[in-house]
C-alpha cells in the first residue's frame, strides 16, 4: 500500500497542475470565440483515441513494464504541453492546435490510465481495491476543486504561460514518484504471440463474460447522457455570469466529488458493487437534472454536488469488479476493451452535442424562441444558456432510465456471483 500511496501522491500533483491548464485554456477559448462548439470539439478529439489506441494499448500494457508505460505516457503529454506553451508565447496558438493536442494527450492518457489501473491490483490487497480505486478518483476530485480557483486567479495575474509552466513542473513530480516506486509485474504468459493474437485473447475472454460487457455498456449509456452536458456547462454558466463565479461554482460543486471520494475511501466497502453502481447512477442523474432547472449559481452548484458525489463510487466499483474477476496478466486488454465500449457514449455525445446546443436547444430556449415562450420557458427560464439547461435536465433523467434498464439484465446484475475471483500472478 505504501508504494501505491507514493505513486498516488505524484498523480495528485500532476492532476491539479494539468487541471489548471485545462481550465485556463477553456477561458482562453471562450474569450476567442464565445461559442459552445469549440468546447465540444476539444472534447470530441479527446474522445476519439479510445477507439483507435485503446485495444492495442491494452496489449502493450500487459506485455511491457507498466511503470515504464506510465513514464512514457506522461512524457508525451508533457512534450505536448511544452509545444502549446511555445506556440502561445509566440502568439501563434490556434484552435486547431488545441484539437490536435487533445487527441495526442488523450492517446497518451489511455496508456497511462490502463497502466495505472493494472498497477493498483498488483500493489493493493484485494479487500482494499475499492478503497484504493476510490482514492484514485479522489485525486481527480482534489484537482476539480483546486484547479479552477487557482487557474482563475493565476490567469488574470500571472498569465497562461505561467500556468503552462506549473503543468510541466507537475509532470516532473509525478515522474519522480514513479521512479522511486517498485512495481511488481505479472508473470510472463509463455511464448510470445502477435499483437493481434494477444488482442484476440482479451476479446475472447470478455466475449464469454457478458456481465462484464454489460458493465461497459452501462457506463457507455451514462457517458452518453452526461459527457456533453458537463462540457456544455461552462458556456451555459458563462452565459449569465463571470469567469470568477464559474470557477467558484465549479470548485464548490466539486466538493461533492471530493466528499464522495472520501466517503468511498474511508467508509465500509460495498459488498454488492453492481447494485451500488446503479443506485449511485440514479442519484447522480437526479443531481444533473436539477442543475439544469434554473440559471441560479446556487441551484447549479447543488445539482452538480449531487451529480458528482456518487461518481467516485461508480468508477471505483466497476474497476474493483474487473480487478477482482480478471487475471492481472489480462487486465490491460480487458480494461482497454471495456474502456472502448464505455467511451462510445462519449464519442456519440460529442458528435451531436454542439449542433444540438447551438442549432436547436439554444435558439429554441431563447427569449421568444419556440420552447422559450411556452411551458418549458416558464419552468426553466428563457435566454442564453437555457437550451443547455434543458439538455442537462433531459440527460439527468436519461441516466436514471439507463441505470434501471441495465440492472434488469441478469448477467450484469449477478456478475459478482457468477464469475469466480481471479488468481494473482504478480511477482
Amino acid at each position: 500500500m505504501r508504494t501505491f500511496l507514493i505513486i498516488w501522491a505524484g498523480q495528485v500533483v500532476s492532476l491539479i497542475s494539468s487541471g489548471m491548464t485545462g481550465f485556463a485554456l477553456g477561458l482562453w477559448v471562450y474569450e476567442q470565440t464565445g461559442q459552445a462548439t469549440p468546447f465540444v470539439l476539444i472534447a470530441l478529439f479527446n474522445a476519439i483515441p479510445p477507439f483507435i489506441v485503446s485495444p492495442f494499448a491494452g496489449v502493450l500494457v500487459d506485455r511491457l513494464n507498466r511503470k515504464t508505460v506510465m513514464l512514457l505516457a506522461d512524457t508525451a503529454t508533457a512534450v505536448m504541453t511544452l509545444l502549446l506553451l511555445l506556440l502561445f508565447s509566440q502568439g501563434q496558438l490556434q484552435l486547431w492546435q488545441l484539437y490536435l493536442a487533445a487527441f495526442v494527450t488523450s492517446a497518451a492518457g489511455i496508456f497511462q490510465l490502463l497502466a495505472y489501473q493494472t498497477i493498483v491490483s498488483s500493489l493493493v490487497p484485494r479487500e482494499q481495491l475499492s478503497r484504493a480505486n476510490a482514492m484514485v478518483q479522489t485525486a481527480n476530485s482534489l484537482a476539480a476543486i483546486l484547479s479552477p480557483v487557482a487557474a482563475a486567479a493565476a490567469y488574470g495575474t500571472l498569465g497562461l504561460s505561467f500556468i503552462f509552466g506549473l503543468d510541466l513542473a507537475g509532470f516532473g513530480v509525478a515522474a519522480l514518484m514513479l521512479l522511486l516506486a517498485r512495481i511488481p509485474q505479472p508473470a510472463a504468459q509463455g511464448a510470445k504471440v502477435s499483437l493481434l493474437a494477444d488482442l484476440r485473447m482479451g476479446y475472447d475472454y470478455l466475449r464469454s463474460r457478458p456481465g462484464l460487457i454489460a458493465l461497459g455498456v452501462l457506463v457507455a449509456l451514462l457517458n452518453l447522457m452526461l459527457s456533453a452536458s458537463t462540457v456544455l456547462s461552462t458556456p451555459m454558466i458563462l452565459g449569465f455570469t463571470s469567469a470568477q463565479v464559474l470557477s467558484v461554482m465549479q470548485s464548490v460543486s466539486s466538493v461533492g466529488l471530493l466528499l464522495g471520494g472520501v466517503w468511498a475511501s474511508a467508509g465500509r466497502q460495498p459488498q454488492r458493487k453492481v447494485l451500488t453502481m446503479v443506485l449511485c447512477a440514479i442519484v447522480s442523474g437526479l443531481g444533473l437534472a436539477a442543475s439544469g432547472l434554473q440559471p441560479s449559481p446556487v441551484l447549479i452548484a447543488v445539482g452538480f454536488f449531487l451529480f458528482m458525489f456518487p461518481i467516485t463510487t461508480i468508477n471505483a466499483s466497476i474497476r474493483a469488479v474487473v480487478q477482482t474477476k480478471v487475471p492481472d496478466n489480462l487486465q490491460g486488454r480487458v480494461f482497454s476493451l471495456i474502456l472502448m465500449i464505455s467511451r462510445a457514449g462519449v464519442l456519440v455525445s460529442m458528435l451531436f452535442a454542439a449542433p444540438l446546443a447551438d442549432q436547436f436547444f439554444e435558439p429554441a430556449m431563447a427569449v421568444g424562441g419556440s420552447l422559450g415562450r411556452g411551458a418549458l420557458g416558464a419552468l426553466l427560464g428563457a435566454g442564453p444558456g437555457r437550451g443547455i439547461g434543458l439538455m442537462l435536465l433531459l440527460s439527468g433523467l436519461g441516466m436514471v432510465t439507463a441505470a434501471l434498464a441495465m440492472y434488469a439484465y441478469p448477467r450484469m446484475r449477478y456478475v459478482e456471483r457468477e464469475l469466480p475471483d481471479a488468481v494473482s500472478t504478480a511477482g
